[in-house]
Protein backbone atom coordinates (compact mmCIF):
# COMPACT_ATOMS: atom_id res chain seq x y z
CA UNK A 1 0.00 0.00 0.00
CA UNK A 2 1.30 3.40 -1.11
CA UNK A 3 2.05 6.38 1.02
CA UNK A 4 -1.50 7.73 0.49
CA UNK A 5 -3.44 4.70 0.75
CA UNK A 6 -2.63 4.01 4.16
CA UNK A 7 -3.74 7.59 5.24
CA UNK A 8 -6.96 7.50 2.46
CA UNK A 9 -10.62 6.56 4.04
CA UNK A 10 -10.92 4.42 0.67
CA UNK A 11 -7.43 2.41 1.25
CA UNK A 12 -9.25 -0.71 1.41
CA UNK A 13 -11.51 -0.47 -1.83
CA UNK A 14 -8.75 -0.73 -4.69
CA UNK A 15 -9.26 1.41 -7.75
CA UNK A 16 -12.56 1.55 -9.73
CA UNK A 17 -13.09 -1.29 -12.17
CA UNK A 18 -12.64 -0.43 -15.93
CA UNK A 19 -16.58 -0.88 -16.54
CA UNK A 20 -16.99 1.98 -14.16
CA UNK A 21 -14.60 4.02 -15.38
CA UNK A 22 -15.78 3.38 -18.91
CA UNK A 23 -19.38 4.49 -17.94
CA UNK A 24 -18.07 7.71 -16.34
CA UNK A 25 -16.21 8.57 -19.44
CA UNK A 26 -19.54 8.05 -21.57
CA UNK A 27 -21.29 10.27 -19.02
CA UNK A 28 -18.65 12.75 -18.99
CA UNK A 29 -18.71 13.22 -22.94
CA UNK A 30 -22.99 14.00 -22.56
CA UNK A 31 -22.87 15.92 -19.80
CA UNK A 32 -23.13 20.00 -20.70
CA UNK A 33 -20.33 21.76 -20.90
CA UNK A 34 -20.78 25.21 -18.23
CA UNK A 35 -18.72 27.78 -19.06
CA UNK A 36 -17.64 29.35 -16.05
CA UNK A 37 -17.78 33.43 -15.70
CA UNK A 38 -14.96 34.59 -14.21
CA UNK A 39 -14.33 38.05 -13.55
CA UNK A 40 -10.86 39.88 -15.08
CA UNK A 41 -8.61 40.43 -12.11
CA UNK A 42 -7.98 44.13 -10.77
CA UNK A 43 -4.90 44.80 -9.19
CA UNK A 44 -4.88 45.48 -5.44
CA UNK A 45 -4.10 49.07 -6.15
CA UNK A 46 -3.67 51.50 -3.33
CA UNK A 47 -6.90 53.82 -4.90
CA UNK A 48 -8.89 50.54 -4.35
CA UNK A 49 -7.80 50.48 -0.96
CA UNK A 50 -7.80 53.86 0.55
CA UNK A 51 -10.06 56.75 -0.56
CA UNK A 52 -8.45 60.24 -1.19
CA UNK A 53 -9.22 61.74 2.15
CA UNK A 54 -8.15 58.21 3.47
CA UNK A 55 -4.55 59.56 1.63
CA UNK A 56 -4.89 63.05 2.53
CA UNK A 57 -5.54 62.16 6.03
CA UNK A 58 -2.39 59.87 6.37
CA UNK A 59 -0.29 62.81 4.44
CA UNK A 60 -1.52 64.96 7.01
CA UNK A 61 -0.44 62.86 9.28
CA UNK A 62 3.13 62.03 7.61
CA UNK A 63 4.19 65.80 7.77
CA UNK A 64 2.75 66.74 11.68
CA UNK A 65 5.92 64.26 12.62
CA UNK A 66 4.03 60.95 12.84
CA UNK A 67 6.58 58.33 11.46
CA UNK A 68 5.86 55.74 8.69
CA UNK A 69 5.81 52.59 11.15
CA UNK A 70 3.34 54.36 13.16
CA UNK A 71 1.42 55.37 9.87
CA UNK A 72 1.91 51.58 8.76
CA UNK A 73 0.47 50.02 11.72
CA UNK A 74 -2.67 52.53 11.64
CA UNK A 75 -3.73 51.78 8.23
CA UNK A 76 -2.32 48.60 7.86
CA UNK A 77 0.24 48.78 4.96
CA UNK A 78 3.52 48.07 4.47
CA UNK A 79 6.17 50.68 4.50
CA UNK A 80 6.64 50.74 0.63
CA UNK A 81 2.68 51.40 0.48
CA UNK A 82 2.67 54.40 3.03
CA UNK A 83 5.92 55.82 1.25
CA UNK A 84 4.48 55.43 -2.73
CA UNK A 85 1.37 57.59 -1.13
CA UNK A 86 3.57 59.98 0.49
CA UNK A 87 5.95 60.69 -2.74
CA UNK A 88 2.57 61.00 -4.74
CA UNK A 89 1.55 63.71 -3.05
CA UNK A 90 4.44 65.42 -3.16
CA UNK A 91 5.64 65.04 0.24
CA UNK A 92 9.55 66.06 1.40
CA UNK A 93 10.73 62.70 2.88
CA UNK A 94 12.86 63.11 6.80
CA UNK A 95 14.91 61.20 7.48
CA UNK A 96 14.07 60.56 10.79
CA UNK A 97 17.49 59.60 13.16
CA UNK A 98 16.98 58.21 16.69
CA UNK A 99 17.62 60.70 19.52
CA UNK A 100 20.73 60.11 21.60
CA UNK A 101 18.62 58.83 24.63
CA UNK A 102 16.80 56.63 22.53
CA UNK A 103 20.10 55.44 21.00
CA UNK A 104 21.24 54.57 24.33
CA UNK A 105 17.93 53.07 25.06
CA UNK A 106 18.16 50.99 22.33
CA UNK A 107 21.21 49.62 23.17
CA UNK A 108 20.44 48.61 26.84
CA UNK A 109 16.92 46.87 25.90
CA UNK A 110 19.25 44.67 23.02
CA UNK A 111 21.85 44.13 26.07
CA UNK A 112 19.15 43.10 28.19
CA UNK A 113 18.02 40.50 25.51
CA UNK A 114 15.38 42.14 23.84
CA UNK A 115 14.92 41.85 20.08
CA UNK A 116 15.35 44.15 17.43
CA UNK A 117 11.57 43.99 16.72
CA UNK A 118 10.06 44.54 20.75
CA UNK A 119 12.32 47.34 20.84
CA UNK A 120 11.18 49.28 17.36
CA UNK A 121 7.68 48.22 18.79
CA UNK A 122 8.19 49.88 22.09
CA UNK A 123 10.15 52.81 20.76
CA UNK A 124 7.86 53.45 17.94
CA UNK A 125 10.10 53.23 14.97
CA UNK A 126 11.41 51.11 12.82
CA UNK A 127 13.36 47.68 12.86
CA UNK A 128 16.00 49.77 10.44
CA UNK A 129 16.65 52.17 12.70
CA UNK A 130 16.99 49.96 15.66
CA UNK A 131 19.57 47.70 13.72
CA UNK A 132 21.71 50.60 12.63
CA UNK A 133 21.62 52.50 16.12
CA UNK A 134 23.01 49.67 17.33
CA UNK A 135 25.82 48.96 14.57
CA UNK A 136 26.55 53.01 15.30
CA UNK A 137 26.73 51.94 19.20
CA UNK A 138 29.28 48.86 18.32
CA UNK A 139 27.26 46.23 19.52
CA UNK A 140 27.27 42.84 18.70
CA UNK A 141 24.67 41.90 16.56
CA UNK A 142 22.95 38.47 17.44
CA UNK A 143 22.20 35.97 14.44
CA UNK A 144 17.96 35.61 14.13
CA UNK A 145 17.28 32.96 16.67
CA UNK A 146 15.85 29.66 15.09
CA UNK A 147 12.03 28.89 15.55
CA UNK A 148 11.63 25.52 17.26
CA UNK A 149 9.29 23.11 15.47
CA UNK A 150 6.29 22.29 16.91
Amino acid sequence: MGRVGGHSNNSDRGAPPLVQLQKLAVLAKSAPVEEAEIAPLEPWSLSRRLDNATMAELVRKYEAGIGTPQLCREYKLSKYSVLKVLHEAGVAMRRQTLSPSKRIQVTQLYEAGSTMAEIAAELGTGLGQVRQSLIDAGAYIHPPARRRRA
